[in-house]
């Protein structure tokens, strides 16, 4: 939400980007450590837990990258052919 909060501030379209793909790319690093921890730590059943995080995941960068273009669409920042 910060991220996505700080590049709604952005000046123009491509400071917008770097900061909400930045901020995307932060989080998946993030996932994956977690997962490693996890992985190497707790008693769990692997194939189930990697394909739900990585499931849940998916969805998520999908329906964040739609509200970017739905938001870039609403405020005239997509390029222009």
């Amino acid at each position: 939400m910060l991220t996505h909060h700080a590049a709604l501030r952005a000046s123009d379209r491509e400071t917008f980007l770097i900061i909400e793909l930045g901020g995307l790319g932060g989080r998946m690093g993030l996932v994956f450590v977690v997962m490693i921890v996890v992985l190497l730590y707790a008693p769990v059943h692997v194939p189930t837990y990697v394909g739900t995080l990585l499931g849940l995941l998916f969805v998520s960068i999908a329906f964040e990258i739609w509200m970017i273009v739905r938001r870039m669409r609403q405020d005239g920042l997509m390029a222009r052919d």
